[in-house]
């Protein structure tokens, strides 16, 4: 997936063996391939080697699939026994930002629930929580490129601020949770260093793509969801279901895991900049 390729790249370039849960082996994959799917019965199959941690990146993007607890929480829990089998103490879940039991939406409920579960098992858990997640391979970010290169976008009516972190940020707390022991048993809140509205992110990338600012239509809140899956039949936009998730506000995080991590997130000017 595409934190997970992040994580592999990371730690195989520091020298260490990843070994991969995939359900097809591909030609070009770079990691030890074990053979698997979280949502089947079905051990696993491929080399009994000896591992130290296990970072759980499966997850379902917004709007992606009907059956979220599916993979969210039946897969987490298959994960978890995986790593008792495995003599695993070391287990970092990446969950998402807000997830709480009365999130205002499904996906961060259905988050939260597996969050629950990773707490209550014997092993030695970081529970990660990422925004919006930007870089190479990001399927919101590729939708809002692909709406940027136009000279308008249709986007849903908010005022909301985002904060979006760079993957590449992410992989880097995942693996620094690996080294530092005052992270277990934590759970962090982590985004970007800056807040923006969706309409200034695609503006942000309409300069990065052709220099120039692109003209954003806006459709009023109430009539959003509907309107949005059906445009979104013939034109690049956000499909109703990530927008719910986009909706709302990023709850205030703590600046602990700065501390912590010894981290300075970059921004999405990093990445999207007319000078990069």
């Amino acid at each position: 997936g595409f934190l997970g390729q992040e994580v592999s790249r990371r730690l195989m370039a520091l020298g260490y063996r990843v070994m991969g849960l995939v359900r097809t082996i591909p030609e070009d994959l770079a990691v030890v391939p074990l053979l698997g799917n979280l949502l089947e019965p079905d051990p696993f199959q491929g080399p009994d080697l000896v591992c130290d941690a296990f970072i759980h990146c499966a997850g379902n993007h917004p709007g992606e699939a009907v059956d979220l607890g599916g993979l969210h929480e039946s897969g987490t829990a298959r994960a978890i026994a995986e790593a008792r089998t495995r003599g695993i103490r070391r287990f970092i879940h990446i969950s998402v930002i807000g997830a709480s039991p009365d999130a205002p939406t499904r996906f961060q409920r259905s988050k939260w629930a597996s969050e629950e579960l990773v707490r209550r098992s014997d092993l030695e858990w970081t529970i990660l929580r990422p925004h919006l997640m930007f870089g190479q391979g990001s399927r919101t970010f590729h939708q809002l490129e692909r709406a940027a290169a136009k000279p308008w976008a249709v986007l849903p009516e908010s005022r909301v601020l985002l904060q979006p972190i760079y993957v590449g940020d992410v992989a880097e707390l995942a693996i620094r949770s690996l080294w530092l022991p005052r992270t277990v048993g934590e759970a962090y809140d982590i985004a970007g260093p800056h807040s923006m509205r969706l309409e200034d992110i695609v503006r942000h990338i309409a300069r990065d793509l052709h220099w120039f600012r692109i003209w954003t239509i806006q459709i009023p809140k109430k009539y959003a969801y509907q309107m949005l899956s059906w445009v979104g039949r013939s034109s690049p936009i956000l499909r109703g279901t990530e927008w719910e998730f986009l909706q709302h506000e990023v709850p205030p995080q703590s600046p602990q895991w700065l501390t912590d991590y010894g981290l300075l997130p970059h921004s999405l000017a990093m990445f999207y900049s007319p000078l990069s």
